[in-house]
């Protein structure tokens, strides 16, 4: 350090040379030389590498020169300055002046590309003309100049020809540190820059790097020490991993340089390092890695992409890639947006990062712009457009830039979906802002930039709820339940609600209640903990493919790339990379050192060894080939003006031998000096390379020994943690061992105490036993003999009624006898008037019945015979026989005898009736088919008849509705849709065929689902008939009968007379069928018939009756709503039984029904008048989901606070809101209140008013709704009227308890156990339970009217069959007249 002489330097002022890398920036350099005074003036000079530094007095000067010189361990000279500051001072290695003098003369030919323009100036060190080896001849100005401009162009008028020289030196020197390679590419780029080799073109620099970091950056940092964690190489914290080291941002400043086309990297450089980016590093911030800090990990990505704007920058690359990598960029910050919005502000601030944002998308508008100016159209433009739009929600201005954009970009799904959280925050519906962000069609990065309004909107919100809620008196205080805000401003969890809310001066009581105040004014806003649950949750990728916004490029964009070299193996720089040209795109590197330039014939050739040596500037000579007298004047010549004669031809000839001469010794002595020079630089280049392999050997011992101690130290720690573990684990094994012998200790004690507890009670209970025996065995006899007394009793009362009824009974019978034994008599008088007269008739009626022809409308054709015999008239048989087929009387009116034989379920009521009729297909059946067609059938002829076309018969008569159905049996010519819900099936079959029977009849039950049939069987008439056995189990028949059916020459009577016996069979076994078993009522009657005030009712009476209901119903509200909800439950098991197998209506018949009168309602038991689709199973389950509905939800526990009254007003209004419709929340509550206020004893009454509100909303809710619903009446009874509820039981809650509890329990109970004896009131209670269960039980045994009437059924069912036995017995007929 140089020391201050008086009068020569200024005390105030201290130049600064060397100075390091990072003083290029002044406000480093500032702040560095601002810790030791006031600054008054700085100046910094980057050229120099130097800077002057003026404090306000010599103190603060004086402090600065003796402590700073040194900036973070780099060492820089520091001195006074001097009045009139001196030229920098050289710092190259010095060099022999003799070798220097012969290398520089040699130089002066060489073909060098940053050579001057202008002409060297010789170095003159003595008088006259052959001095000694420093006085060296120099090429004219003139020729000089001319040399060189053919190759160079013009340079800047402050470049010097020493410091070109000394840059070249540099150059050449050999380079095996990082400091030493950035020394020589520094001299190259100042070179460069000085010579103007680069040429200012028009437009901006286009660069060609090739790698993701130029190399100069990369030795420049290595050396300073200035190389990031992830761009280390694996093991070391010190040296630089060129394939991972990433251009770092420098900021722009007036005082920088233009940066040189290699130090610009390329479109492809630049997205093989955002491809690494994305690839290697984006992903780090998700790892749980302790040494991945997220605060390194953000500024590093965000520095590394800053300078890829940068070079984009200023490239003014405008492309599709281009606006790729600003893409890229742009989400980078749109994750970090919501990644670190709870990292501290010393990590993240947020602010400056929506401000790279804002940079990034304002540069990609300018973009899009001049793309569309171009006509090329991005792809992700649309994306970009509503992320701006939601970047600027607060901002209406951005309306107007839509309005600006395509039709298509203004419609496109981004911006309209932005377009709807804007409208969303202007109207503060924080409700619908967090619904669409919620919603699955917004998107991860957009729920990103949307985390930035959470708070704001919330404060709105929060203060829309104490707007609406607030108390309307001053000494009132109102509040909110703290998770109904958390829920509302979708919180994620109510902690941190409460901490919102209490940030901005909120208060939340014990209750876990937002005391609804006024809101305090903070200074700073609540920082937000990172979203998770409304944001984080849809990121589905990696960070990586959530920046890139597109499957990721291929690894090998940056695996297979290696970073460029400008250094041989020596250290040496290449000659292709003296002008950076080994960097264009195509170029190969050349393996060789910068050439020579062109040396005279006569001159030896040299080796590459000689390019190696540095130069020493200090002379040079111009050139070769010139007489030394033409190159410099005499010395005379110089000093003074004398006038000399011209010289002869001769003369010149022998100056210019002599120079020649002259030349010849020069160029000689040159050469011995160059092979001294030589072999002195390639004596040092061997010490110079044995140094560095000493070094290279020495470092790579260190590195080893180094490797070995590590190694020897992990291994001591993994025998250290091993030991550990296995010292753990015996400890836990003997922990076991321990545990596991008390566990065993409390085993045999508890089994001690229990005996020793069985054992007393076993005393006790001696000892109570034979004393209270006696008194129960007492009263039970008493008990005993009161009943018998009661049931003399009643049993006396009930058999005076019963005689007297049955007194009362046997008078009117009698009366009744009397009655219809007068009528009998009136009968018997009429008929034998009757015989009389048909004894006098000439023609014989075929002995028909007497009402028949009485009440016959063909009787008129008998009374014209009659009248025909009585006034004599003659015969005329062709008129008489006429028509005698079609108009015969052996006819079968069906509808006649359906109705003597339906059951008739009330009086007026349509009966249907559908039947089918299968024809043998044999010749039997062809007969019985021809006497069928001829019309053995009658058609109806009441009134009221109605025929309707389709099947055989189809018609309506006397209030029946009939379908007959007739089918061949080898005629396939029916669908089983046509035979479905057939009431019967009557078979006509001859006798040979009667083996084929079960086949017949297989598929007719399996389409018409019918389980009633009469088989009619025609036998020859010289055969009797024997009734065979046919086995017709496995068709699960309900009702068959066989009638047989003689084949003689009156087959159509017969005929007649058979079928009208099987149709009175099956009609009667319709009437023994389940009558009533289905109903139908409304589906609103069915929930408020069977869930209203009816279930209440019958549950109110269990409560009277049942001490574990009533006890249920008074402390536990749950419990009231548990039976409520099974009795739900039991009702959907009525409505969801599967009713597929019930009979059902047939369609045909459809048309007779007689429809319902509007005013009647729907409740009805007649298959008739049921919902169309009743039976179908969507019908059913959507009543069952109906009834789910109604379901009320899970009530919480009854509160414990000491303010009872609000606290059970508060669980009222909260189970309000969970069960109840919002709109009548408040009206339901207070009335749910009042009656649980009124009803102190239980809440059955409050659980009905709820369950009965619910409903009705549910059904008022309901468009859809099916208008019927259908059931069994038997299911009904079993699974809902029943008395299920006394089985029914609240559920325990268990909870475990410790052993040393259970203990301390267990002898608690023995020991009160001891001191209390057995209580006898509770024994007697239990007694007197059991024999409520008993009188219960005598109660439910059938009683004597039940017994009658079940005796009076089965005796009509007797009489009954009897009464069909004798009708089908055949009739004694009377003889026919003729």
């Amino acid at each position: 350090m140089a020391e201050p002489r008086p009068g020569a330097y200024n005390y105030k002022t201290l130049l600064c040379t060397n100075i390091p890398e990072l003083f290029l920036d002044k406000y480093v350099a500032r702040s560095h030389f601002g810790r030791f005074g006031t600054l008054v003036n700085f100046v910094l000079r980057p050229r120099r590498m130097t800077c002057t530094v003026s404090y306000a007095s010599e103190e603060q000067a004086e402090r600065a020169l003796l402590e700073g010189g040194s900036f973070q361990g780099h060492q820089f000279d520091i001195s006074y300055a001097e009045n009139e500051t001196a030229p920098a001072q050289k710092t190259e290695e010095w060099v022999d002046p003799d070798v220097q003098a012969e290398l520089s003369a040699l130089q002066s030919g060489w073909r060098n590309e940053y050579a001057t323009s202008k002409p060297l100036k010789p170095t003159q060190s003595g008088d006259g003309a052959g001095g000694g080896s420093s006085m060296l001849p120099a090429l004219p100005v003139a020729a000089a100049a001319a040399a060189v401009s053919v190759k160079n162009p013009p340079a800047t008028k402050d470049r010097t020809p020493a410091q070109l020289r000394d840059l070249e030196n540099v150059m050449r020197r050999p380079a095996h540190t990082s400091e030493e390679k950035f020394r020589v590419l520094d001299a190259r780029d100042k070179l460069l820059r000085l010579n103007g080799t680069q040429q200012k073109l028009a437009g901006a620099t286009q660069g060609h790097c090739p790698d993701m970091c130029p190399e100069k950056e990369r030795v420049l940092r290595e050396f300073q020490r200035q190389v990031a964690f992830y761009e280390l190489q694996p093991g070391s914290d010190e040296l630089i991993c060129h394939e991972r080291a990433l251009k770092q941002y420098s900021r722009s400043s007036a005082d920088q340089e233009t940066p040189l086309p290699h130090e610009l990297r390329n479109e492809t450089a630049l997205h093989m390092t955002m491809s690494y980016l994305m690839h290697e590093i984006m992903d780090i911030s998700e790892r749980q890695d302790p040494q991945s800090h997220l605060g390194d990990w953000f500024h590093f990505v965000w520095d590394r992409t800053r300078s890829i704007r940068k070079e984009i920058t200023q490239q003014e690359l405008c492309s599709l890639g281009a606006v790729k990598l600003v893409e890229q960029c742009a989400r980078f910050h749109i994750h970090c947006a919501a990644r670190l919005v709870a990292a501290d502000p010393s990590v993240f601030d947020s602010k400056i990062n929506a401000e790279n944002l804002t940079k990034c998308l304002q540069t990609l508008k300018y973009m899009y712009h001049d793309l569309r100016l171009k006509g090329v159209q991005c792809p992700r433009e649309s994306e970009f457009r509503g992320y701006i739009v939601l970047l600027n929600l607060a901002d209406a201005n951005f309306l107007w830039d839509i309005s600006q954009l395509p039709t298509e970009l203004q419609s496109c799904p981004e911006v309209r979906q932005a377009i709807q959280f804007y409208l969303a925050l202007q109207d503060t519906n924080f409700v619908r802002f967090f619904q669409l962000l919620m919603d699955e069609d917004t998107s991860y990065l957009s729920a990103c930039i949307l985390v930035a309004y959470f708070t704001r909107l919330r404060v709105l919100g929060l203060h829309r709820l104490i707007q609406a809620y607030r108390a309307p008196r001053k000494d009132e205080v109102s509040s909110l339940p703290l998770s109904y805000i958390a829920d509302l401003l979708s919180f994620a969890s109510e902690q941190e609600a409460a901490d919102f809310v209490q940030h901005y001066g909120l208060e939340v009581n014990e209750a876990g209640r937002v005391v609804l105040s006024r809101m305090h004014t903070v200074e700073a806003d609540y920082k937000l903990p990172r979203q998770y649950e409304l944001v984080e949750m849809k990121r589905v990728q990696s960070v990586g493919e959530v920046v890139s916004g597109e499957p990721l490029p291929p690894r090998d964009l940056y695996l297979n790339h290696r970073p460029h070299n400008s250094f041989n193996e020596h250290g040496m720089l290449k000659s292709i990379a003296w002008a950076a040209k080994d960097q264009l795109p195509g170029m190969q590197q050349e393996e060789m050192q910068p050439q020579m330039p062109s040396q005279p014939p006569a001159a030896p050739k040299q080796s590459d060894t000689f390019f190696k040596v540095p130069m020493q500037p200090d002379g040079t000579a111009a050139g070769f080939g010139a007489p030394p007298t033409a190159a410099v004047p005499p010395r005379s010549s110089i000093e003074g003006f004398s006038f000399v004669l011209p010289k002869s031809r001769a003369q010149e000839l022998q100056a210019q031998a002599l120079a020649e001469q002259q030349r010849r010794a020069q160029e000689e002595a040159n050469h011995q000096a160059l092979q001294i020079a030589l072999a002195a630089a390639r004596k040092r280049e061997a010490e110079l390379m044995a140094i560095h392999e000493a070094k290279v050997a020495e470092a790579e011992r260190v590195r080893q020994q180094k490797l070995r101690e590590r190694q020897e130290q992990q291994r001591r720690q993994q025998e250290e943690l091993e030991a550990q573990r296995q010292r753990e684990q015996e400890k836990l094994q003997l922990e076991n061992e321990r545990q596991l012998k008390l566990e065993q200790l409390r085993l045999v004690q508890q089994q001690e105490r229990e005996a020793r507890k069985k054992t007393k009670t076993l005393e006790f209970y001696q000892e109570i036993f034979q004393d209270t025996l006696a008194e129960i065995c007492q009263r039970e006899f008493q008990l005993h003999s009161q009943a018998c007394r009661s049931y003399e009793s009643v049993l006396d009362s009930i058999t005076r009624d019963l005689v007297g009824q049955q007194m009362q009974q046997s008078l009117y019978e009698l009366g009744v006898m009397r009655v219809y034994i007068r009528r009998w008599r009136n009968y018997r008088r009429s008929q034998q008037q009757k015989d009389s007269l048909f004894n006098q008739l000439p023609l014989s009626f075929d002995a028909d019945d007497s009402d028949r022809l009485v009440n016959e409308r063909s009787v008129e054709d008998s009374l014209r015979m009659i009248r025909r015999y009585r006034l004599g008239e003659p015969c005329d048989y062709g008129k008489l026989l006429a028509g005698l087929e079609e108009q015969s009387w052996l006819k079968l009116d069906l509808w006649r005898v359906l109705d003597k034989c339906l059951p008739l379920a009330q009086p007026g009521a349509r009966r249907f009736y559908k039947l089918l009729i299968s024809l043998s297909g044999g010749q039997e059946g062809v007969q019985l088919n021809y006497d069928l067609d001829r019309g053995l059938l009658q058609q109806p002829r009441s009134p009221d008849a109605r025929l309707v076309e389709g099947g055989y018969i189809r018609g309506f008569s006397q209030g029946i509705g009939l379908s007959v159905l007739k089918i061949r049996d080898n005629y396939h010519d029916w669908k089983a849709a046509d035979l479905a819900q057939a009431n019967g099936i009557i078979c006509l079959i001859g006798l040979e065929d009667l083996r084929y029977l079960k086949l017949r009849l297989k598929p007719l039950l399996q389409a018409s689902r019918c389980q009633d049939v009469a088989v009619i069987v025609q036998y020859p008439a010289n055969t009797a008939f024997v009734e065979p056995d046919i086995p017709l189990q496995e068709l699960c028949l309900r009702s068959f009968n066989i009638f047989p059916l003689r084949h003689s020459g009156n087959t159509r009577q017969r005929l007649m007379i058979a079928l009208e016996s099987a149709v009175k069979f099956l009609a009667k076994a319709t009437e023994s069928k389940p009558v009533g078993q289905l109903q139908q009522v409304e589906t609103r009657e069915y929930l408020l018939g069977n869930l209203g005030s009816e279930l209440f009712r019958r549950l109110k009476h269990a409560a009277e009756q049942d001490t574990a209901i009533r006890r249920g119903t008074q402390l536990n509200p749950q419990f009231c709503a548990d039976l409520f909800n099974e009795a739900v439950r039991r009702l959907q098991l009525v409505a969801d039984e599967d009713l597929s197998d019930c009979p059902q209506f047939p369609e045909e018949l459809r048309v007779f029904v007689q429809p319902l009168p509007i005013e009647s309602s729907l409740p009805t038991n007649r298959l008739e008048h049921f919902e169309p689709g009743w039976h179908l199973a969507e019908r059913r389950q959507q009543i069952v989901q109906l009834l789910e509905r109604c379901k009320l939800p899970t009530m919480s526990e009854l509160p414990s606070s000491s303010s009872l009254a609000e606290a059970q007003c508060q669980w009222v209004l909260d189970y309000a809101q969970l069960s109840q419709q919002e709109d009548c929340v408040e009206q339901i509550a207070l009335q749910a209140i009042q009656i649980l206020q009124s009803n102190a004893a239980g809440y059955l009454n409050f659980v009905e008013y709820l369950a009965g509100e619910r409903m009705q909303y549910i059904l008022g809710q309901e468009r859809n709704l099916p208008r019927g619903v259908v059931y069994k009446t038997r299911t009904l009874k079993s699974r809902f009227l029943s008395a299920w509820y006394y089985e029914f039981r609240e559920p325990q809650i268990y909870q475990p308890v410790s052993a040393e509890e259970d203990a301390q329990e267990q002898e608690e109970h023995t020991s009160q156990a001891e001191a209390q004896p057995l209580d006898f009131n509770d024994i007697m209670s239990k007694a007197e339970a059991v024999l409520n269960r008993c009188r219960q039980r005598q109660e439910d045994r059938p009683t004597l009217r039940d017994l009658n009437h079940k005796h009076k059924m089965r005796a009509s069912k007797v009489a009954s069959k009897q009464k069909h036995d004798a009708e089908n017995k055949p009739k004694r007929k009377r003889p026919n007249f003729k």
